[in-house]
């Protein structure tokens, strides 16, 4: 076998390898994408029973009982994010009080109460899914190049310093890859 040869069969094996990690990383991020729409199936459906008992329903004990616990989360819930509401607004009022022009384009997170660049689809602390906010005075915003960039190991997206939560995917990357 000649060099010719040899260098033919590495480069047939490294394409070989890269469409494996290609079809491997598709598959992956399909997997994820249905699990994420049968965790939103499931909760739907869980709703339409809550519903039902919430109305008066007869459901079995099972179901009854479940509900019962999910009143308790839910009481439980409306507490903390009303406390959580409660320490942002004195934490804004601070931040607001010390520099009144630091005020940048955020939005806080339903389900853990950080804060998080406006146009973010996932929270980067928590991974839940932020809600949709439209930017009706968009202005552009000039960044210095952070040092380090990483990236998101399920979809690519580029990562946010720190942050541990695509904000693209919401898929989880404390040990992401940086270029």
């Amino acid at each position: 076998m000649d060099v010719f040869e040899k260098v033919q069969d590495i480069v047939k094996a490294a394409s070989d390898k890269t469409s494996e990690l290609i079809e491997v990383s598709r598959l992956k991020a399909g997997i994820a994408e249905e699990r994420r729409a049968l965790t939103e199936q499931m909760a739907k459906l869980g709703a339409i029973y809550y519903e039902l008992y919430k109305n008066g329903e007869t459901l079995t004990p099972d179901a009854v009982n479940i509900c019962m616990i999910a009143d308790k989360y839910s009481t439980k819930i409306e507490e903390r994010q009303a406390e959580l509401a409660r320490i942002n607004e004195a934490n804004a009022a601070k931040r607001a009080a010390k520099n009144p022009a630091q005020e940048a384009a955020e939005q806080e997170c339903p389900e853990c109460g950080s804060r998080n660049p406006e146009g973010a689809k996932f929270c980067f602390d928590c991974g839940a899914k932020l809600p949709e906010v439209i930017d009706v005075e968009a202005c552009e915003v000039e960044e210095e190049q952070p040092p380090v960039k990483r990236y998101c190991v399920n979809c690519g997206a580029e990562l946010a310093q720190g942050k541990k939560f695509c904000s693209e995917c919401g898929a989880k990357n404390e040990g992401a890859e940086a270029e």
